[in-house]
C-alpha cells in the first residue's frame, strides 16, 4: 500500500494545485513512519533497523505531527466521515466544540439526573451517620 501511495504521488495528477499540495507528501511520510513505528519490534528483531534508528523514527513522527495538525480536520473531512460515525462532536466547522460536547454528555442516560440512583438510599445515610465505631 505504501508503494502505491508513493507511485500516485509521483504521477502527474491533473487539477489545479494538486502537485503543490505538500500535505500529501507529508501524509506519505507520516504513514510510512507510523508503519515503521507500529511494527518496529519486527524490524528490530530482524536487524533491519537499529534501536537508534527506531528512536529517530519516533522523533521524526513527533516533528511531522504539528505540520499536519492545522489541516487535520480538513483531512479527516476529505474522507467524508460524519461526526456521528466518528463518535465525536469535536470536529466542528462552527467552532462550538465545548457547548456541543456538554450537550452531548447530557444525552447519556447516566446523566439523566443530577443525583445518581441509589445516592439517597445508600450514600446519603452513610454521610450523615456518626462514625462512632471508627477505629483510627
Amino acid at each position: 500500500m505504501l508503494h502505491r501511495f508513493k507511485e500516485k504521488l509521483q504521477q502527474n495528477t491533473p487539477g489545479k494545485g494538486v502537485k503543490e499540495q505538500l500535505q500529501l507528501q507529508l501524509l506519505f511520510g507520516i504513514y510510512a513512519l507510523s508503519l515503521l513505528h507500529k511494527h518496529q519490534g519486527d524490524f528490530l528483531s530482524t536487524g533491519s533497523i537499529t534501536p537508534r534508528q527506531a528512536s529517530l523514527v519516533n522523533d521524526q513522527l513527533r516533528s511531522l505531527y504539528p505540520q499536519v495538525r492545522r489541516n487535520a480536520i480538513a483531512l479527516v473531512d476529505a474522507f467524508n466521515y460524519t461526526d456521528h460515525y466518528l463518535g465525536s462532536v469535536l470536529g466542528r466547522y462552527d467552532g462550538n466544540v465545548y457547548p456541543n460536547l456538554y450537550n452531548e454528555a447530557w444525552k447519556d442516560p447516566l446523566n439523566d439526573s443530577v443525583v445518581p440512583d441509589g445516592y439517597r438510599e445508600y450514600i446519603y445515610p452513610m454521610l450523615k451517620q456518626k462514625l462512632t465505631n471508627a477505629k483510627l
